[in-house]
């Protein structure tokens, strides 16, 4: 959790930052077989519900790249792909 701090007339004064989710709902889904994946496609799915900016581009690409290269270390016949909706 962040939080916003500015010092008013000398005297600190914090609030705390919303956030798309709360840490307290995170769930992981077992068995949790490969932590990383499964990290890049939650951050995939979040920055869908978020308007495009420079942060959302960056972490899709990143995201993206990690998927792709994973996919090349599979054996054949094995793939990912995501959920056409």
């Amino acid at each position: 959790m962040y939080q916003i701090c500015v010092t008013i007339a000398g005297r600190r004064h914090c609030f705390p930052a919303p956030t798309l989710i709360l840490k307290e709902q995170i769930k992981r889904p077992p068995p949790n077989n490969l932590p990383p994946f499964e990290l890049a496609a939650s951050v995939l799915m979040l920055v869908e519900s978020v308007p495009k900016s420079e942060l959302s581009t960056q972490l899709t690409e990143v995201a993206t790249r990690y998927i792709n290269d994973l996919q090349k270390q599979l054996p054949a016949g094995v793939g990912i792909s995501p959920i056409k909706e």
